[in-house]
């Protein structure tokens, strides 16, 4: 089997459920990753004992399990992985979601026919039960750059789908817990850094967008958390203070409309 630079980083807590599930997503890709890095952030369930049992049955994977004492968010977990990790790239993976078997082959693929290219995401899609079998994806992908306008709208590189360079100067920032991830890639772009975003579904979901399950459960630490992004931004000279005034309103919209549709899938059951 083909082996390429990739470095995967699986941030885990309190996962017991489903950490197998994305790990075996990686087992299955057809072009195997240089490692697996398992991060254990403080996990208070049987975690990181399954973390080790994962270790010793795919031992061909090259499973690092890191283990941090104290819970301290995903993204303190991811810069440890971005920062033990040996390979080329880096390839993100919640531990509650799963990549189509083509993910790293098909990725990567592209990355190294566009050298100059320094970080790509793709389009994901949301499975609506476990029990799954591998959805299709198209043999040519097509792929356009994602401008600071598009990510300053809408997150159109879900951490799951991102593939970067390792040797990039950034990093998750440390002491946020929501929407640390648009910040950083936010800040990326803005910073000049060439973004593509590869329209094929290589990476799927079990859980709605918000409102259901994990951080994205609490829409208003959501809110809060994008705001505190603008904010951040803006400090850092990358936007402008009109700028950041029609982001936020534009984002209290979305805040809005995230409320109705979550109230409305509570009430009929969805």
């Amino acid at each position: 089997m083909n082996t390429v630079p990739v470095s995967v980083i699986i941030p885990c807590y309190n996962c017991e459920n489903t950490i197998h599930r994305a790990v075996s997503s990686v087992v299955r890709q057809t072009a195997r990753p240089a490692e697996v890095m398992l991060i254990n952030d403080a996990s208070t369930d049987n975690t990181l004992h399954l973390l080790y049992k994962l270790q010793k049955k795919y031992s061909e994977l090259g499973i690092h399990v890191l283990s941090l004492l104290q819970n301290q968010g995903p993204g303190v977990a991811r810069n440890i992985g971005w920062n033990h990790a040996s390979a080329a790239c880096l390839a993100f993976l919640d531990a509650d979601d799963v990549w189509h078997p083509e993910k790293l082959n098909c990725q990567y693929g592209w990355m190294t026919r566009h050298p100059d290219i320094a970080i790509t995401s793709h389009r994901c899609i949301q499975i609506v039960r476990d029990a799954y079998d591998f959805w299709k994806i198209p043999s040519i992908p097509t792929a356009y750059e994602l401008k600071p306008w598009n990510l300053l709208l809408r997150n159109q590189m879900l951490t799951r789908s991102v593939m970067l360079y390792r040797m990039l100067p950034f990093r998750f920032p440390e002491e946020k817990r929501h929407s640390e991830d648009y910040c950083l890639w936010l800040e990326m772009v803005l910073n000049g850094i060439h973004a593509w975003y590869i329209d094929t579904p290589l990476a799927a979901s079990f859980k709605f967008s918000y409102g259901e399950g994990g951080l994205s459960r609490n829409l208003s630490a959501m809110e809060s958390g994008e705001l505190d992004t603008y904010r951040r931004l803006r400090r850092k000279k990358l936007l402008s203070t009109t700028l950041t005034i029609g982001l936020f309103g534009f984002s209290l919209i979305k805040h809005f409309r995230r409320m109705l549709i979550s109230l409305a899938k509570k009430t009929h059951g969805f």
